[in-house]
């Protein structure tokens, strides 16, 4: 069960964006929450100065200092630096930079790591326990204050069904075979452009892809693949960015998108893109619920923001876990632009509630829509109720 921690703690520093829920400038204490464990402390401290501390078999402590310039952050400790970008709402970052900031873990690769999106989180409020006091009450037996048994024996069997999450996105099926065959999606609507990224232009891919077989699915890879006027690839992922479930029922559709770099110099002419999806395997399934109200918003205030909201109401006499939502938004030329993607994550929802579920719009498609002369359309969400 450690290396199963640990191996997940590592993987979700390879997230190539983490997003984060601020009001205000940035500074303050941060909780990177795994699958409803504290990993790890973040405090920006309003001197300037910052802490990052990780918990595992023993704390690991880094100190530094942090400054902003504009939407620029750069975390430095011990030796090295940490540049991140800061919206009002958000911090992105790259898993090149972590790497670069001496966490190895940022240097797995080949892995669809937003399989994890609705397991990770930076809080405000901090997980059910640390990393350091699971790895004590599997040691010694030693309980965390105020918890019981059953709620360690309940932490560790979310962690297990992680892992069994993962050999199923790594291709092993519950048979023991050791790949699974996987096949393309319906692709209902798509749309792809360019864009200023962060660092430099890239190649944006969203798309509302369906399941048209007569069993479930769940989304097993992706590949984004940048060409120019001759045909030569000059930009490439096989990461995810934003998706709506990857558990799909017959007839079911999400929404998914892909992000890629163009190399510096080279100017893009076409594109390759593949959505596939593969047997259900270890995935656990959820269950649509139905969406009211989704629009955009505008929030003046510090910042000019554009949020994406949709209602999401339990319709059953239980309270539902996991609930999540994606939110796509088209331009007004009717083509879809970008999808926010947003969870209730460890909280539930009381039978018969209703939850307004918020996300910020990414800033580099709010500029390229008016960099293009165009304002924003219609908002379509989707949502689910359960699952991974």
């Amino acid at each position: 069960m450690k290396k199963i921690l640990a191996f997940l703690l590592a993987l979700c520093m390879t997230m190539a964006a983490v997003p984060v829920t601020a009001e205000g400038d940035a500074s303050g204490s941060w909780y990177l929450v795994v699958i409803g464990l504290t990993a790890a402390k973040i405090e920006l401290n309003a001197d300037g100065t910052c802490a990052i501390t990780s918990f595992g078999s023993e704390e690991d402590k880094k100190e530094g200092t942090w400054a902003a310039d504009g939407e620029k952050i750069t975390v430095t400790a011990d030796g090295s630096t940490l540049p991140l970008t800061y919206d009002g709402s958000s911090l992105q970052f790259s898993f090149e930079d972590l790497a670069a900031f001496g966490l190895e873990a940022a240097s797995l690769g080949g892995m669809d790591m937003s399989l994890f999106s609705s397991m990770i989180q930076i809080s405000r409020e901090p997980g059910k326990v640390t990393t350091a006091e699971l790895n004590a009450y599997q040691d010694n037996g030693v309980l965390p204050e105020g918890k019981t048994e059953e709620d360690m024996q309940a932490i560790q069997d979310e962690l297990m069904n992680a892992m069994m999450l993962l050999l199923g996105s790594l291709g092993f099926s519950g048979d023991g075979a050791e790949e699974s065959t996987s096949a393309e999606l319906s692709v209902a609507e798509e749309n792809f452009y360019l864009r200023e990224g962060y660092e430099a232009q890239e190649g944006f891919y969203i798309a509302k892809v369906q399941n048209n077989t007569e069993t479930p699915v769940s989304l097993s890879e992706v590949s984004l693949t940048l060409l120019d006027a001759e045909g030569k690839e000059v930009g490439r992922t096989e990461f995810m960015g934003i998706s709506g479930s990857r558990y799909l029922e017959p007839g079911e559709a999400t929404f998914v998108t892909m992000m890629a770099d163009v190399e510096e110099g080279a100017e893009v002419k076409d594109y390759a893109a593949s959505v596939k999806a593969g047997p259900v395997s270890y995935q656990t399934p959820d269950t649509a619920l139905e969406v009211s109200d989704a629009q955009l918003r505008l929030e003046e205030d510090y910042f000019t923001n554009y949020l994406t909201a949709a209602t999401v109401t339990n319709p059953t006499d239980a309270p539902l876990a996991r609930i999540g939502a994606v939110v796509a938004v088209r331009a007004s030329d009717g083509k879809l632009v970008d999808a926010t993607s947003v969870s209730l994550y460890q909280h539930e929802l009381g039978a018969g509630s209703t939850v307004t579920l918020i996300d910020t719009l990414d800033t580099r498609t709010v500029t390229y829509i008016k960099d293009n002369g165009l304002t924003f359309g219609e908002v379509e969400a989707l949502a689910w109720a359960g699952g991974y």
